[in-house]
């Protein structure tokens, strides 16, 4: 496949011209093992050469385990797809096991499949269509509560999409979370992620887990916190006499159909946990640097503006309209682009093999940084740019799909695609008509790769509703 075929670019759209938002330098060649260590613990993503947003395959020998970066969506797809047994999830595994234990994210084989196939009937489009109105709500609520916060202060952003989507998901996929919950979650859902730098880099160079390591205790603590906030989820849930039909209780209900046995609480835990966190602390980074973009590009904002009241007019966002809101799932698309929730994610080679030319040996370790896939010089046209038009559906219809994956990719693919992407539309929609956010223009927050990507020194924005 040619170049020109891949470019998706903004050549058709004379306005909103694009800009260049904050992005990550990358170092020009290579680093020596002390300097990529100290750049991969403050930013990995900082650690990953030029050469990588240009090549389709880069390989790293300077460091105690053989390391490759893959960049060509042929390569990807033998890893996600057409070989997914002969790559194993340990360094993920080893990250968040003992946060997610061997719950849908982190397990493999038959214990993911049945788990999988447990939690899926929620997200048919019907079931779906019905969670609409409480996303709405949860918004209009976080907008009505700005009206009692002083005027003119600046708000962290990205606390306060945090706090929406855990509202969401409250009162959606898995009712009964407390505000004592929420506070628990974001507090320790920080830590852990601040303490992920060192467990990775230790992963990638095959260092026993018994190592010391800073925040190894700390880390720890937080994992005891939020697994002992669940568990006292679960024991309201069993005391309930009317039990609601949820994705808790379907998981709950659920038996295995190899052996026919239920979740343990452990399991519940690992599970119940996995959505939580994964279904929305993503949305909610997702958001928070969407609106970064939107305060950065004006025009971009006025188009959803324009588009929200030509479709939805004065009521509410509801469910029929979410298709319609194309210019806002467009900005919502290229900030995923710019900024992908989950930055990048790894396999280890369990047999020799090869990418095209390249060779490689059993116990490598293969990275897919999807931060840089999506800014690939080779497939995209002018790739630090934000310009939503990329995803004009006749343009987007000509990205391949192991080029743009901020849900993922293969039978891995985030079970929750289609409700993140309902989620997120309902909320910006409805954010954007009734608030501007404005970024002060002198920050620029360097993403920085965790769990998640977030954006350093916060995202302090000034909120102020609309006349």
């Amino acid at each position: 496949m040619t170049t020109a075929a891949l470019e998706v670019g903004a050549a058709s759209i004379a306005t909103p011209a694009p800009f260049t938002p904050s992005r990550v330098v990358p170092p020009k060649r290579p680093q020596g093992r002390l300097r990529f260590a100290v750049d991969f613990l403050r930013n990995p993503l900082a650690s990953i050469p030029q050469a990588v947003y240009e090549r389709d395959f880069v390989a790293y020998d300077k460091g105690r385990v053989p390391l490759v970066w893959i960049t060509d969506p042929a390569y990807i797809k033998m890893v996600t797809l057409d070989r997914v047994p002969d790559f194993s999830k340990a360094a993920q595994k080893r990250i968040l096991g003992p946060l997610l234990g061997n719950g849908i994210l982190t397990a493999e084989g038959q214990e993911w499949k049945w788990q999988r196939q447990t939690s899926a009937p929620m997200f048919r489009h019907q079931d779906l269509a019905a969670m609409v109105a409480p996303i709405v709500q949860a918004t209009e609520n976080y907008v009505a509560r700005l009206s009692l916060d002083p005027a003119g202060e600046a708000r962290e952003g990205s606390h306060d999409m945090t706090r929406v989507t855990f509202d969401v998901i409250s009162a959606t996929l898995l009712p009964g979370g407390t505000g004592d919950m929420e506070a628990a979650i974001e507090r320790s859902t920080g830590k852990f992620q601040d303490s992920t730098g060192w467990t990775l880099l230790y992963a990638l160079a095959n260092l026993p887990q018994w190592m010391p390591r800073p925040g190894k205790k700390v880390g720890r603590q937080n994992i005891q916190m939020l697994r002992g906030s669940v568990h006292s989820l679960i024991a309201r849930r069993r005391a309930l006499a009317a039990k609601p039909d949820d994705l808790m209780q379907r998981l709950m209900d659920a038996k295995s159909p190899e052996t026919g046995a239920q979740m343990s609480d452990e399991q519940l835990v690992d599970n119940l946990l996995t959505f939580y966190l994964a279904g929305h602390e993503t949305t909610a980074k997702s958001l928070t640097w969407t609106l970064y973009l939107l305060s950065r590009a004006p025009e971009w904002e006025t188009r959803i503006l324009d588009e929200v009241h030509r479709v939805v007019g004065g009521g509410s966002v509801k469910a029929e309209h979410i298709d319609k809101l194309k210019i806002t799932q467009q900005v919502i698309k290229e900030s995923m682009r710019l900024f992908p929730p989950a930055p990048q994610f790894g396999r280890m080679a369990l047999k020799d093999c090869a990418f095209g030319p390249h060779q490689i040996k059993a116990g490598t370790q293969v990275m897919i940084p999807i931060y840089a896939i999506q800014r690939h010089t080779k497939y995209w046209t002018n790739p630090d740019q934000f310009d939503p038009a990329r995803f004009e559906p006749e343009k987007e219809a000509k990205i391949p799909r192991y080029q743009y994956m901020p849900f993922g990719a293969g039978p891995r693919i985030c079970i929750g695609m289609a409700f993140a992407m309902m989620e997120a539309t309902a909320i910006l929609a409805t954010l954007v008509r009734a608030a501007r956010f404005k970024v002060d223009a002198t920050h620029n927050p360097e993403p920085i790769s965790r769990v998640t990507l977030v954006p350093k020194g916060g995202m302090p924005m000034h909120v102020t509703r609309r006349p």
